[in-house]
């Protein structure tokens, strides 16, 4: 199984692929959200706009989805981190791995104090999109 770098646009590729199969077996008629997450201090080579920023995102409105590399200034919930405290996170499956899971948690809490990650949004954003649940683990499998 092929990996590619966090948030590159071949991982994204990934997200995109998962999200709208899943979507595609579900129905979206009353679904309005979107979500982001939006990563600083990138390297050159999964930068959107050469900047040190990058993100991605998805959206689901009117029945259709939207994924994209990039950031979304109007989301219904952001996390915005640091690149480098992310990747390994997202690196960790979480089934079948609670020590994982309880680790991930630990440093998520630990950037948060430190303000290396934050959310922001509603905390309902993803409520009605129970179907992507498996999303992280999709990507962590991914994750060079």
């Amino acid at each position: 199984m092929e990996k590619y770098p966090f948030c590159s646009a071949a991982w994204v590729g990934v997200a995109r692929d998962f999200i709208e199969t899943q979507c595609a077996e579900n129905n979206l008629s009353g679904i309005e959200t979107s979500f982001c997450e939006k990563f600083t201090d990138t390297p050159d080579n999964v930068t959107t706009d050469g900047d040190g920023v990058t993100g991605w995102y998805f959206r689901i409105a009117g029945g259709k989805v939207e994924v994209g590399h990039g950031v979304i200034e109007d989301a219904d919930a952001t996390i915005i981190a640091d690149y480098q405290t992310v990747v390994p996170l997202a690196r960790v499956v979480f089934e079948g791995n609670p020590e994982g899971a309880a680790d991930a948690q630990r440093v998520v809490e630990q950037a948060t104090a430190e303000g290396k990650m934050r959310r922001e949004g509603s905390e309902d954003a993803m409520n009605a999109t129970p179907f992507l649940a498996g999303l992280h683990d999709v990507l962590a499998r991914r994750t060079a």
